[in-house]
Formats: C-alpha cells, structure tokens, sequence
C-alpha cells in the first residue's frame, strides 16, 4: 500500500512538471494567438499505474491545479479527470493498452470531448468572461491535437520510467515497449 502512495506521489510530481511545462509554452505561443490545450494527458499515467482508489484523488488534485492555471470555474477539470480517470481505467483493464495506439485513441477522442464540454462551460456559464470565437476554438483544437498526438505517447512512458527508476512501477503490469 506505501508503495502505491509513492507511486501515485511520482506521478503528481509528473503531471505538476508537464503542467509548468505547458504553461510555459501556452505563455509563448499565446502570444501568436495559439493555445494549447491538453487535459487529457493528465489522466492516462494514474488510469495506467494506480488503483482507483489513489488515481481519482491524483486526477482531481491535477484537475484542480489545471483549473487554477488556465483561470476555469474551479472544479471543472478535477472532476472531469477524476471521470475520464474511471473510464479510462476500465477501459485498458479490457484491452492490450500496450501499444501507443491505442493510448492514442483514447486520448485524442477524450481531448476533444474535453474542448467542447470546456467551449460550451464557457459560453453558457461564463457570462463573456472568456471571450473564446468559433475561429479560434478551431485553431486551438488543431493545434493541441497536433502537439497531443507525441506528447500522449511519451507522457505515459516518462511517468513508467520514473515509476521503474524509482522502483515503484505497480506489480502484475508490464511496462509500455
């Protein structure tokens, strides 16, 4: 069980990396009117390496902390990810998620499902708080799907390499190849 703990400690510090990442990213693109958007990153490693009873409270903390990055109504990612967390669990409990394909199909649909549930918060509860057109949803979604697509593969691996380095890799799962 300490060991689980750890684990799930291992990735958090994963996703609080790729969060500053991105955020640093978002801050020089954004310039150019280009936002990356990619909460769907963020549930994979925990659904891949933890048990639900610590990937759901991983995936609401990351959730939380997306919230307070990207300035949402606080809540919407944490429960969100703690959902697609659930989902994508049972999911690759049901499949061979070993190949970055199938990573890939599950992570591009939910990044998409994630833009438009995040397009319509804000058009219906947002009150023109956050001015975000048609045209610019549009570039937005290209672009993150266009940065998704590696990053979804190599987030997963760098979590389980991180996991393995440090011995806490889950027993019973064998590593991405």
């Amino acid at each position: 069980m300490q060991k689980q703990n750890k684990a799930a400690f291992v990735l958090l510090g994963v996703n609080l990396v790729t969060l500053i990442l991105l955020g640093s990213v978002n801050a020089t693109i954004g310039q150019h009117g280009v936002f990356l958007y990619l909460p769907a990153l963020f549930f994979l490693p925990g659904a891949l390496c933890l048990d639900n009873s610590r990937g759901i409270p991983l995936a609401f903390v990351t959730g939380l902390l997306l919230d307070q990055q990207i300035e949402t109504t606080f809540g919407f990612h944490a429960f969100a990810l703690s959902t697609f967390h659930l989902l994508g669990s049972n999911w690759f409990r049901g499949v061979n998620y070993r190949k970055d394909l199938v990573t890939l199909a599950l992570q591009l649909p939910a990044n998409l499902l994630f833009f438009i549930l995040w397009l319509l918060w804000i058009k219906i509860f947002e009150n023109g708080k956050m001015e975000w057109t048609w045209g610019r949803w549009g570039i937005d979604l290209i672009a993150s799907t266009l940065a998704l697509i590696p990053l979804a593969i190599w987030i997963p691996r760098f979590a389980e390499s991180l996991l393995g380095l440090t011995n806490l890799f889950p027993e019973g799962r064998k590593e991405l190849s």
